[in-house]
């Protein structure tokens, strides 16, 4: 069989099943329909049966509605973005709708502004859209509680509003917006996360019983002084996250914040999670937050592939940078694990862990996780790394250094 038959096969597969969906609508005798989920890739070649079976959805007062028309080929919101003319349209009896709770919209063409009594929702997810005049929609919904949105482009959210004081939990992940920054009025959140290029947000106020924050900013590669501002702003505005995980290029951006030796206030972070290549551009960053987090109970390194930033040249000397007798609040009163995900046993993780070790009077246990996919000759310098690690000098009597 060729690969046209292949596809013509799919298409004429695809096709009955949709007849066999839109039949069974046509039959239903039933009232109300609590959830209702389609997912169907290629769905512009079977329009008018997805509309059949959108507007029966709404027809029968559908609570948690959940519309996957995306492609498996997209990688990028510019992926979809180029298709956006062919994307289904949603019909106009679903901006009519009032009995949504859920509402989970990929890969097809909506008019935020135009859903009309929307004040049950309670979540929201969006991928693979264009949310021009998403302010428009927030601003009707009073009892939102999570907002996660994807893939998305021409986000039109120039706030949200304290009126929308149930949100809490607000996720943006690789999206574009139309706003220059965005206001949050967001008083109970308790998770936040963001992953994208650098977008400038302003808390008006936050939880004071935050209890998650992600900052990934990697796919950012370029020097921005003016970043560095921005990103010490955003993690002051969420001092209270319980749990904090941050990117290499905040490590790296943060010396050009106000202050290069901590936040204006200290952090309430119990567990620090950095996504480091252990490079020297990094080295002030990753003080700055123990510095910053004098409540640290536990330090994870995570190592991600490296990335260093155009024009960034490390001001420091990495030989004798973690060889200053210098400690912090966290390792003289609460740290008391380390962990490092994917340990090579690089120079530059050793000294940062020898460092910690020294200097850390309440440190209980170090765990080191070998690389997943090594062979027995691959792991065995790592081996030998770890094991100098539990030949360090340490400052706690209780210490445990464990290879995983």
């Amino acid at each position: 069989m060729t690969f046209a038959d292949d596809s013509v096969a799919r298409y004429y597969q695809r096709a009955a099943l949709v007849a066999y969906m839109v039949g069974w609508v046509n039959n239903f005798t039933g009232g109300v329909v609590e959830s209702f989920e389609l997912r169907l890739s290629n769905s512009y070649a079977f329009e008018e049966g997805v509309t059949t079976l959108i507007e029966f959805a709404v027809s029968k007062n559908v609570k948690h509605l959940f519309l996957d028309l995306s492609e498996p080929r997209w990688v990028t919101n510019n992926d979809a973005a180029q298709l956006e003319p062919g994307l289904i349209k949603l019909p106009e009896s679903f901006y009519k709708i009032t009995s949504l709770v859920t509402l989970k919209l990929f890969g097809c063409r909506f008019e935020p502004s135009r859903l009309a009594k929307p004040g049950m929702v309670k979540t929201m997810f969006f991928r693979w859209i264009r949310l021009e005049m998403l302010s428009a929609l927030i601003a009707k919904t009073p009892l939102l509680e999570i907002l996660n949105i994807k893939n998305c482009w021409e986000i039109g959210l120039d706030a949200i509003t304290g009126y929308n004081d149930r949100l809490m939990k607000l996720v943006f992940k690789y999206c574009s917006f139309s706003a220059q920054q965005t206001t949050l009025d967001v008083p109970n959140i308790q998770i936040f996360k963001y992953f994208g290029k650098v977008y400038r947000f302003e808390f008006a106020s936050a939880n004071k019983l935050m209890e998650e924050a992600y900052l990934d900013y990697r796919e950012e590669s370029r020097y921005n002084v003016s970043a560095g501002a921005i990103i010490s702003g955003f993690l002051y505005s969420m001092l209270s996250a319980k749990t904090f995980t941050i990117c290499p290029y905040v490590l790296q951006l943060i010396q050009e914040c106000e202050d290069p030796v901590r936040l204006k206030a200290p952090m309430e972070t119990r567990q620090l999670v950095l996504k480091t290549n252990f490079e020297p551009n990094e080295f002030v960053g990753i003080r700055f937050m123990l510095n910053s987090s004098p409540y640290l109970e536990t330090l994870s390194f995570q190592m991600v592939g490296p990335r260093p930033i155009e024009e960034m040249v490390p001001q420091i000397d990495p030989e004798a940078y973690w060889g200053q007798n210098t400690s912090h609040e966290c390792l003289k009163k609460t740290l008391k694990k380390v962990e490092v995900w994917s340990f090579y046993g690089g120079t530059h993780e050793l000294r940062v862990l020898e460092y910690l070790i020294r200097y850390g009077r309440m440190l209980e246990r170090v765990d080191l996780y070998q690389p997943i996919g090594l062979d027995d000759i691959q792991l065995l310098p790592i081996r030998a790394a770890a094991d100098r690690v539990g030949e360090f000098e340490a400052r706690s009597e209780n210490l445990v250094v464990t290879f995983y």
